[in-house]
């Protein structure tokens, strides 16, 4: 394997047998263990084909560093998370590449706490990694590749997010809905957290085998057949899709109308913050209705830079008892310190039941913003030299350079960054009409050399 897999604050996205595979695994697997002192590591991974030989990797390397490895089978990384703190395990791994495509794998981090790794908390582990701080991978492969332990996790993350929300009112508020789960790892849990809420479903594409048979990332455009679904059959309150590790969730109306992701977190907040009035953090690339969300409660949202973990931690600087990202992502660190799909589907489930109303007529009481999504391919350029320059294109605009370019008017913003993800540099714009939101992105990418 001569290429390396993308290593930032999301954690390593890579292809697999090209530039991340079992050996790569073990290596980071034996260091991370190393760090977190031995004891309990919990593995968790999403349907990959590629997942069974990554967990034993995971196992040979955190064997070969003195840990113990305790494996939960396909698991949603908000379930992973949960699991690290229930378990009193030191650290734990989880095996996916979200929203990548079926040819790529990868590894988050998970804290003893149950939050993922920090950016320095990353940067600690890939420094020792291209330092070779680890033994000769010919000694971390004697080490046996099966678990010490094998736990079903389900349980442990259902019956802490039934604590945290009204189980009663939605079990008697005869919620029908459809559910695509891409065939990855929600589907390892979403049965059983609906049958404990009484919330009766159909759905397509929710197996365990790792068939992606449409564009993992949960947006409209990818969802024809769950939207073929919800117009076919009457009287279902609306559709959920989860990305292949369930750390986003989007919605769809009753009868098949498109959703923006946006409004996940919008529907989750409005039920949160109507418990609680918390100032709310999220990154600098989500919809202004979050904004909308903060005014109606009264409160503050705090910007943050792009990547989960930089959301979490301005959410603990700033005593944020909500928040996540505008891709689907809900954070309730009263039930995890991740973005968590199934937390997130409770929580709306809790609101459609309150307020006795179906997922289309709940997203027309918010403003339709248009968000234009894009993205720029930037193989063998430095994106930061890209948006250096454009800084100084765009030097007389109102600008916020925490993470990136973000050009802000009184109608709307553009966002230009380089992903953590992929090798592109995306661009998101908003506004109040789609014709102003495309004229912001055209306005920087076409400045793009």
């Amino acid at each position: 394997m001569s290429n390396l897999p993308i290593m930032s604050v999301s954690g390593i996205r890579g292809v697999v047998g090209k530039t991340i595979d079992e050996d790569f695994v073990a290596k980071i697997a034996f260091i991370q263990t190393k760090q977190a002192g031995g004891g309990k590591i919990v593995i968790g991974r999403d349907t990959r084909p590629s997942g069974e030989s990554f967990m034993k990797a995971a196992c040979r390397g955190i064997r070969a560093a003195g840990g113990i490895p305790v494996n939960i089978g396909i698991a949603p990384t908000p379930t992973t998370c949960v699991a690290v703190p229930a378990l009193g395990a030191n650290a734990g791994i989880i095996l996916t590449a979200s929203h990548n495509p079926g040819q790529y794998n990868g590894y988050k981090m998970v804290h003893k706490t149950g939050r993922l790794f920090k950016g320095s908390e990353c940067d600690s582990v890939y420094n020792a990694f291209f330092n070779n701080d680890y033994h000769p991978i010919e000694i971390i492969n004697k080490s046996a590749a099966e678990p010490a332990e094998t736990i079903d996790a389900a349980v442990i993350h259902i019956e802490k997010i039934c604590r945290n929300i009204d189980v009663d009112l939605i079990r008697n508020a005869g919620i029908s809905i459809a559910i695509d789960s891409i065939n990855g790892a929600a589907a390892a849990v979403f049965p059983k957290l609906l049958d404990k809420l009484s919330v009766t479903w159909i759905g397509v594409h929710n197996k365990l085998d790792g068939d992606f048979v449409h564009n993992p990332e949960p947006r409209p455009e990818h969802l024809g057949d769950l939207a073929s679904l919800l117009k076919n059959n009457n009287g279902l309150w609306g559709g959920f899709v989860f990305d292949p590790d369930a750390d986003r969730l989007a919605t769809m109306g009753e009868n098949g109308e498109e959703i923006s992701e946006e409004m996940t977190l919008v529907f989750a907040l409005d039920n949160l913050l109507s418990r609680a009035a918390t100032p709310v953090a999220t990154n600098m690339s989500t919809s202004m209705l979050i904004d909308d969300v903060a005014k109606k409660y009264k409160t503050s949202v705090i910007r943050t830079k792009i990547g989960e973990a930089n959301v979490v931690e301005g959410m603990m600087k700033n005593n944020c008892l909500a928040g996540g990202e505008g891709n689907g992502g809900v954070i309730y660190p009263v039930i995890s310190c991740a973005r968590d799909g199934l937390a997130g589907i409770a929580l709306i489930l809790e609101l459609m039941a309150k307020q006795k109303k179906r997922l289309s007529k709940l997203a027309n009481e918010w403003p339709l913003y248009a968000i234009v999504k894009e993205k720029i391919a930037c193989e063998g350029k430095n994106p930061a030299a890209i948006i250096d320059r454009l800084n100084t294109v765009f030097a007389d605009e109102k600008r916020d350079n925490l993470d990136g370019m973000k050009i802000i008017r009184d109608y709307g913003w553009v966002h230009l960054r380089s992903s953590n993800t992929e090798p592109i540099i995306r661009c998101y714009a908003e506004a109040r009409t789609m014709q102003q939101a495309k004229e912001l992105a055209e306005m920087v990418m076409k400045k793009v050399p």
